[in-house]
């Protein structure tokens, strides 16, 4: 069995060497999946879409290293008998750390006050959940929405409440609840003035056309309709904008492909020994300045944009395939070690974000 894998999977050679298998990688923008004609599994990332692809049945095992699984083509694979997999949840807690980096810098930009402002988290799975969570924690006000799970709202019908409104949901045009152009007109027209929305879901979750006619909201995009050809109006109008890297920290881009790995090997059904974590750990003595924000803003916003701050992600619209291919440097909260830190408050409110207190 052959193993064709995305040459942009970040630590692929670390993991899938132990299979002993024969390995090539290709592009995603050059490959072409309907020319294969031998048994092999196929290793793909979000960016390549099976959709009006004729995938061949020597293809035994399609695995994407994503979270997200509107790109590939279920129902065909499955009329094939065209086994799939996904590295489900494995980014969730870096886009839980993208969203506290908006939060801190929006909590410094005066955008929300974390003391009387109140949060919208629309989803309430593995990412919405986790968020949920830590906020309740540091005691800032917020609710859930989704009709899916369990959450504090039934209804979207009060949306002029909040401050900041967070999507993580997946994107479906179809269904009792499509997700589809969720954030329309009607939404928009339902938000108090000055609210912020911050979409690391989907692209076309949000309609971008009908954002573009919005007055006093803010938006900060880390998805985008049509990618990767961008609107360049409609990222003008964000108040940020990312290049889709909200789930990309060192530590998930790791996890996603260690999943990889396991649910490529429990499909050949290889017993593997996972090799030794090769990533890199920093240290940071902020407790003084730490202390002080949790006093001013009930939150630790000075720690995390130095760990993460998610402006610096900001890019060119026209760059947005090849920074987002060539994105490796983000370090995950887990990855950056705390010293000094004596009070046992402090330490358990910065491992509830993630963070190592040695």
């Amino acid at each position: 069995m052959k193993i064709y894998i995305d040459e942009k999977i970040p630590h692929s050679e670390h993991f899938f060497h132990s299979f002993n298998l024969e390995t090539e990688k290709f592009s995603d923008s050059s490959f072409e999946i309907e020319k294969l004609d031998e048994p092999c599994v196929v290793v793909v990332r979000s960016t390549y879409k099976t959709h009006k692809r004729n995938v061949p049945e020597c293809v035994k095992y399609l695995c994407s290293v994503s979270t997200g699984e509107d790109h590939i083509d279920k129902q065909s694979l499955e009329r094939k008998n065209i086994k799939y997999g996904f590295s489900t949840g494995a980014n969730a807690i870096a886009v839980q750390e993208y969203f506290y980096s908006c939060l801190s810098k929006l909590i410094l930009e005066n955008k929300y006050d974390p003391r009387k402002d109140k949060i919208l988290i629309i989803g309430a799975g593995n990412i919405g959940a986790g968020i949920k969570n830590v906020l309740d924690h540091f005691n800032i006000k917020s609710d859930t929405y989704d009709p899916f799970k369990n959450a504090t709202l039934d209804s979207l019908n009060n949306l002029s409440a909040y401050k900041v409104i967070t999507l993580h949901v997946p994107y479906t045009e179809t269904g009792d609840h499509p997700t589809k152009n969720l954030v329309d007109t009607s939404f928009l027209s339902k938000l108090s003035k000055g609210t912020v929305i911050i979409n690391t879901s989907r692209g076309g979750v949000v309609s971008e056309e009908d954002y573009l006619h919005s007055k006093d909201l803010f938006l900060i995009s880390d998805v985008f309709e049509g990618e990767p050809n961008l609107s360049s109006k409609f990222c003008e109008k964000n108040y940020y904008f990312t290049p889709h890297i909200a789930g990309h920290s060192q530590f998930s881009r790791y996890a996603m492909t260690r999943m990889a790995f396991h649910n490529v090997a429990d499909y050949l059904n290889i017993d593997v020994i996972e090799p030794e974590s090769i990533l890199v750990n920093k240290e940071q003595n902020r407790i003084k300045e730490t202390i002080n924000d949790f006093k001013n803003f009930l939150f630790p916003v000075s720690l995390i944009l130095k760990t993460y701050n998610f402006t610096k992600d900001v890019f060119e619209p026209s760059l947005f395939k090849k920074i987002r291919d060539n994105y490796n440097d983000r370090l995950g909260f887990s990855q950056v070690n705390i010293k000094d830190c004596n009070d046992p408050k402090i330490k358990k409110s910065l491992e509830i974000l993630g963070f190592k207190v040695i």
